[in-house]
């Protein structure tokens, strides 16, 4: 007897549809970000992905329009990591200012250093798309900068900035560092890893840029 709409098993068909196309998504994201830093947008084929990704051209076309979706879809899901990386660290750091925004700053960091091959691709491959898809890549990178901005802002109400400190060029400089660090982190000598990044850079801007406790005109 089928089974009614929104029963049990039909939801468990559903999960698994879900967890299969995700898993495919994942499948084609993985494999496209693979062949464009190797070879470039231009050299890569829906053909050539489909083999990358072991599946085939017609069910990457299920999901994706083009290259160009293909290639928005990746820099959307890094910005989606980072977004849970910054979230996740900034509640967990307590309702010090300082700490939230030393946390959130390591998260960014973090997770561009776990994606770094994703995010070379952002700054190497946006050039060569078309306008609309440019657009798409510039609102999820300004989604990346909610969580610092918010937590900028707290900071800022509480007369916590320092003097001069700009909360948008703060936030900006902070959401850079983050990303030159994946395209960058060569720089820096063997053994030097995204952990001692994140605490020079706390110490030469975070905590410049904030002080722990309001100045004594402004407290009540």
């Amino acid at each position: 007897m089928p089974d009614p709409a929104g029963g049990p098993e039909e939801q468990v068909r559903r999960d698994i549809r879900d967890v299969r196309a995700r898993w495919r998504t994942r499948q084609v994201l993985d494999a496209a970000v693979r062949l464009i830093n190797s070879g470039g947008l231009h050299g890569m084929s829906m053909q050539a992905l489909a083999k990358e990704a072991r599946i085939s051209v017609g069910l990457i076309y299920s999901y994706f329009g083009g290259k160009e979706d293909v290639v928005v879809a990746v820099v959307a899901d890094l910005a989606e990591q980072i977004r849970r990386e910054v979230d996740t660290r900034i509640a967990g750091a307590g309702d010090d200012p300082v700490e939230r925004l030393a946390a959130g700053f390591a998260g960014y960091c973090i997770a561009m250093d776990a994606h770094r091959n994703a995010g070379l691709l952002t700054y190497r491959q946006s050039a060569e798309l078309g306008a609309a898809a440019r657009e798409r890549l510039k609102e999820a990178e300004r989604q990346t900068f909610v969580p610092l901005t918010a937590v900028v802002a707290d900071a800022a109400r509480a007369g916590l900035l320092a003097d001069g400190v700009s909360p948008e060029m703060l936030v900006f400089d902070l959401t850079v560092l983050a990303q030159v660090w994946a395209l960058k982190h060569w720089h820096f000598p063997e053994g030097y890893g995204v952990e001692d990044f994140v605490a020079d850079q706390v110490a030469t801007l975070v905590r410049p840029a904030l002080t722990p406790t309001p100045p004594k005109g402004n407290r009540t």
